[in-house]
């Protein structure tokens, strides 16, 4: 007979813990913006021509935007 193991049974690496420390993120919060169709999807393309994503895009957006009027 063959016994199904239940999800996060069994061995787990001791340096698991460690790991999951680091990787640890952020809370976060919703940022919702009306935009017109044809922009988000002029957004949403470049985003996929650059391989990533419309939230990474927003950050790094804004993080650029802020640093060019002295706001960190």
């Amino acid at each position: 007979m063959l016994k199904i193991k239940k999800t996060g049974e069994g061995h787990q690496h001791p340096k698991v813990k460690d790991v999951s420390k680091v990787t640890t993120k952020e809370d976060t919060s919703r940022l919702n913006a009306d935009l017109p169709k044809s922009f988000y999807l002029k957004v949403k393309m470049f985003a996929m021509e650059n391989d990533m994503s419309i939230t990474d895009m927003t950050k790094e957006a804004l993080t650029e935007y802020m640093k060019t009027n002295d706001f960190e």
